[in-house]
């Protein structure tokens, strides 16, 4: 432990504290008037409680070495344990504000949304390293042997981690993302469900051997995308024109530009067919199902909040208040702002949910421009230090598990902070270590511990590698 704790990495830990303290005060600020479990009454004790554990879960996963997460049977257990969690808040969870995105036992209360974050940190990251690594040179063996289609078939469906080692880690990290991803999403927790699906896609993007050809798929999944929606079509060119090539509700210039591209891409960066006829059928059939999802399952509110952020003026009682609200305790805080337990829209409960999603527009009304620049500066350096031990990192495992938690950080920042400043729209995001609440407390002191002990075991293994070093110069002289 002395050892672990003379490697500790300092400068991090002094940085978290900061940002929870920032945390403590702005909802100190934001409840101290506070008469009722809805304004906030009691935040500020159990905040102090989840900060004190999550220090102790920092320090105790800090001391765990990564490499225990690369065995198949504790991936198998996370994966298990976060896949009941999420089918148990669903099918077993108490409806609170008309979602299931909480677990109550006794005085214990997680959301497991929050937890599937980390957890397929993990898991994407251990699957992706373990094949990518020793079969990035064997994943394009069977390009240059002439190869017929039933062969092909065959190992595909036979063989698929033998002879297409990428293409087997990638499909596997999809499905086991795409389950959980799924189960968040009909929580209903459609940002936290947003947040998973950009982290999961920004690992597989990182860890991609060729990243110029992952580029060519996006491109791809783009224009398969427009073509299914038909979002940039020709209508207007068709209106100049004086006729149309639409045919039954079918573009078919827009149809044929599309195709020609793909094939275009596909021949030009050398893209296996395969995985663009993959990615174009994953597409398209995910564009069924967000229409889907769209038209008939999600929920009436969260579809007032994404149609608000394109017109926060359409109601500006209902759906646009947070906003509205928002808006005005940031541009009011000014530069220096008006000064600790002087925010008015916060203390006079204008501005909803100020210790929590709102809680960095609570901080800008107190503590103004200069304030913010704080914080943004604060999550900037620990942002640095958490990239910084990947690029130290002994392996592609550790490398992936430290960018992830980089991404995770970047996401919940810019986006709670882009919905305080009307630039993203309203979602359940808590801004990181700053936010109320015990759960988003917890994963990102977990997700930190697993930096600091990439950090910490790197550093002694480079220890001990210099006292070797030092004991042979010692007895050559």
């Amino acid at each position: 432990m002395k050892i672990q704790l003379k490697n500790h990495d300092w400068f991090m830990t002094l940085t978290i504290l900061a940002l929870l303290c920032i945390g403590l005060v702005v909802i100190y600020s934001s409840t101290f008037t506070a008469k009722t479990d809805v304004e906030g009454y009691g935040t500020i004790n159990r905040q102090l409680i989840f900060v004190f554990i999550g220090f102790v879960i920092y320090f105790f996963v800090s001391t765990v070495d990564p490499s225990l997460y690369r065995y198949l049977p504790i991936q198998i257990a996370i994966f298990l344990v976060i896949f009941f969690l999420l089918f148990y808040v669903k099918v077993f969870g108490d409806p609170i504000r008309n979602t299931n995105r909480w677990i109550e036992w006794g005085f214990i209360r997680i959301q497991p949304s929050e937890y599937a974050k980390v957890a397929l940190i993990i898991l994407n990251s251990a699957i992706l390293s373990n094949n990518l690594a020793e079969n990035r040179d064997k994943s394009s063996d069977w390009t240059k042997k002439k190869r017929n289609v039933l062969s092909l078939l065959t190992d595909l469906v036979f063989n698929l981690k033998g002879k297409f080692p990428v293409l087997y880690s990638y499909l596997l990290a999809a499905m086991i993302s795409g389950v959980c991803i799924v189960l968040i999403l009909i929580e209903p927790a459609l940002g936290n469900a947003t947040i998973t699906f950009m982290l999961c896609f920004s690992i597989f993007f990182i860890s991609y051997p060729e990243q110029r050809k992952f580029i060519g798929l996006l491109l791809v999944a783009l224009l398969s995308m427009n073509l299914a929606a038909s979002t940039i079509n020709f209508s207007a060119f068709y209106e100049r024109l004086g006729f149309s090539l639409i045919v039954e509700g079918i573009d078919v210039a827009l149809v044929f530009i599309s195709i020609i591209s793909i094939l275009i891409l596909t021949y030009v960066l050398r893209m296996k067919v395969l995985v663009v006829l993959l990615t174009f059928l994953i597409t398209i059939s995910g564009f069924i199902g967000i229409k889907g999802y769209w038209e008939n399952k999600l929920p009436e509110y969260q579809k007032k909040r994404i149609e608000v952020f394109f017109d926060p003026d359409a109601d500006p009682q209902g759906a646009g208040w947070q906003l509205r609200q928002s808006k005005i305790a940031i541009g009011s805080g000014r530069i220096l702002g008006k000064g600790f337990l002087q925010g008015s829209q916060s203390k006079l409960r204008y501005l909803p949910e100020a210790y929590s999603d709102f809680v960095f527009a609570a901080f800008c009304e107190e503590f103004g421009m200069a304030g913010a620049t704080v914080i943004f500066a604060l999550y900037v350096f620990l942002i640095i230090r958490i990239i910084s031990t990947g690029q130290k990192a002994e392996n592609t495992f550790e490398s992936l598990i430290c960018y992830g938690v980089s991404v995770m950080i970047i996401l919940n920042v810019f986006i709670n902070i882009g919905m305080n400043m009307g630039i993203m729209p309203v979602t359940g995001i808590p801004l990181p270590l700053i936010s109320y609440g015990g759960s988003s407390i917890m994963v990102t002191m977990i997700a930190l511990g697993l930096v600091q002990a990439v950090n910490i075991h790197r550093d002694e293994v480079d220890m001990q590698e210099s006292l070797v070093v030092k004991s042979i110069s010692r007895i050559e002289y």
